[in-house]
């Protein structure tokens, strides 16, 4: 499968030496791993230069080719889990498990009380398991069918002599934590298991900004410094939007201009909204159906057929829905026409118009447009004007969104573009393979931009970050009613204990306080494994009872990327640990 000329001659940058086996010999697995559908493409080194990318569009128990398989898990009576297409039609499966790894209280309370949520969290209790667990599941028999197909397109014995680099797509919004649960779900799932070509790298990536790697590549030559473009990532859950500016374009570099915004209004309530309406419709008759039945309607005639395809509501075109002859049980051939209001039912069939189809989604769209609009008027307080809006997500591929879009900012000189390519609804997990590429090649580079094809130069920040210390009282601090004072024994005198150091400040915030209070949580501690002796720190003092007390004298650097943000401790210049301190998250 190749990509289309824009994006084709924009991967000419990722060209590196043969010599540099690293690279050379990597496989980049994307995995977009979706609160309702997932996807997945990979790409060797050698394939990407003839800007070739491999999407999975063949599932388990699945006859027809689609870029994605539904996040969905279900335990039969042996306790084995079956996922995506194979779980049967009357199951109930656990879906939005991802969601799970969240706390309530970094949920939008509209999300909290979402019927989908709400049974996610009942089912979870009822079961045993974590969401770590659920997730893990998943990811494992994910992993089995990527590594299947793989091996059977490439032959098992070259894929064994590659290295691998997975790069897992995660909403912008998360926090540590809940990245942190999600690494020991991969681990759990097996996809780092060893392997004798060498250990198999993992990286987090936004998912807004792989989406913009790749949607922005594809438009080549057409960006100029200073666009703005609101990427929109309308799911199957939910939508979300970050915006971004063109500072450069050869290579492109990206700005954070806006920070992301999301909402519920992704394409499930569309279904959601169709199928009441179909009950609505057929009243009593609904109720015959068995979960089959609805299954079949709501799967081969709307999401396979009517929804992705409707695009105008002026349309003379009428839209059929062929109803399971058990929704007619009982009632004789009389029974399958009803045309004393629309839609008609005829022959076993109901005839929707354009009218119909537009309410479904009119209620998500206006939702939709909401938060674009938004973006926008958060673009603009800083001085920035929108150059385009770009489509990605399942969602994102409705022509008819495109059109309901384009309709309201055109005016405003804004176009609306949506992610190309062979399969539109690839984009993340697409955009995840280009980052693993850049990361690898960036790597080679000290970490600099270098001859990359694109990049992120900075964003804007979600929190403030810093640490708890205390700090030595000055002769001019006279309050000796100040709660914080304490006598400190390894100082030998007082000093202002819970005060804060901070090392990122978020920049539409007001100044963050100088002490922890009730608004300052705790994300973690740090944690590292030290490269010095307690017998090489230089002395600090010596107690009463003989006990010496040395002193340790450290630098912290954070450095957020994106996905996390990490910190790394350093003594004496040397960086600490293997890689960076780990946070031990609360």
């Amino acid at each position: 499968m190749s990509f289309g000329g824009g994006l084709s001659d924009s991967l000419k940058g990722l060209s590196v030496s043969d010599d540099d086996s690293e690279v050379e010999d990597c496989l980049v697995i994307g995995i977009d791993f979706g609160t309702t559908y997932s996807g997945v493409a990979w790409s060797t080194r050698v394939e990407l230069e003839r800007s070739q990318m491999n999407f999975i569009t063949s599932w388990p128990d699945n006859a027809r080719e689609e870029g994605k398989v539904p996040t969905e898990l279900w335990y039969d009576d042996t306790g084995e889990p079956i996922w995506g297409y194979s779980i049967p039609a009357d199951a109930d499966p656990f879906r939005w498990f991802k969601l799970l790894l969240l706390h309530r209280e970094d949920l939008d309370p509209e999300l909290c009380e979402s019927s989908f949520l709400i049974k996610a969290q009942i089912m979870l209790k009822e079961s045993g398991k974590t969401a770590v667990d659920l997730v893990a599941d998943y990811l494992r028999l994910l992993w089995e069918h990527i590594m299947s197909t793989i091996e059977k397109a490439r032959g098992e014995s070259v894929v064994e002599a590659l290295v691998f680099h997975v790069i897992v797509t995660v909403p912008a919004i998360w926090k540590g934590y809940a990245r942190q649960a999600m690494e020991e779900a991969v681990k759990k799932s097996g996809i780092l298991n060893f392997r004798l070509a060498g250990t198999t790298k993992l990286v987090f990536a936004p998912e807004p900004e792989v989406a913009a790697f790749s949607t922005l590549l594809e438009q080549g030559s057409s960006i100029r410094p200073g666009n703005v473009y609101v990427i929109c990532d309308a799911g199957g859950g939910t939508v979300d939007l970050i915006s971004y500016e063109v500072k450069n374009t050869k290579p492109i570099i990206l700005q954070e201009v806006v920070i992301g915004t999301g909402g519920l209004c992704g394409g499930i309530f569309i279904d959601q909204a169709f199928e009441h309406m179909c009950s609505g419709r057929l009243g009593s008759k609904w109720k015959r159906l068995s979960k089959e039945g609805i299954r079949d309607i709501m799967r081969t005639a709307w999401e396979y057929g009517i929804k992705p395809q409707f695009k105008s509501p002026q349309s003379a075109k009428q839209y059929i829905v062929a109803l399971p002859a058990e929704a007619f049980r009982d009632q004789g051939t009389a029974g399958l026409d009803d045309t004393k209001r629309k839609p008609h039912i005829k022959n076993g069939r109901i005839y929707f118009d354009g009218s119909d189809i537009k309410k479904v989604f009119e209620g998500v769209f206006a939702d939709i447009s909401k938060l674009v609009e938004g973006q926008i008027q958060k673009a603009a307080e800083k001085g920035l004007s929108v150059t385009g809006i770009i489509l990605v997500g399942g969602l994102g591929a409705s022509p008819y969104l495109y059109d309901y879009l384009k309709n309201i900012h055109s005016k405003a000189g804004i176009v609306v573009l949506q992610s190309g390519g062979v399969k539109p609804r690839t984009a993340i997990c697409r955009g995840a393979v280009l980052k693993g590429f850049l990361e690898a090649q960036n790597s080679q580079q000290d970490g600099g931009f270098g001859t990359s094809t694109i990049g992120v130069e900075s964003r804007v920040s979600r929190a403030s970050y810093g640490i708890t210390c205390y700090i030595l009282i000055g002769p001019d601090h006279h309050d000796e009613e100040d709660k914080d004072i304490e006598w400190n024994s390894l100082e030998g005198r007082h000093v202002l204990s819970n005060q804060m150091q901070w090392y990122l400040r978020r920049c539409d915030d007001e100044t963050p306080p100088t002490r922890k209070i009730d608004n300052v949580r705790k994300l973690g501690e740090i944690c590292c494994n030290l490269d010095v002796q307690f017998s090489d720190l230089p002395y600090h003092s010596k107690d009463e009872f003989g006990t010496v007390t040395k002193q340790l004298n450290f630098d912290i650097e954070l450095v957020p990327s994106g996905a996390s943000v990490e910190f790394v401790l350093y003594v004496n210049g040397r960086k600490q640990g293997s890689e960076y301190a780990k946070i031990d998250f609360a």
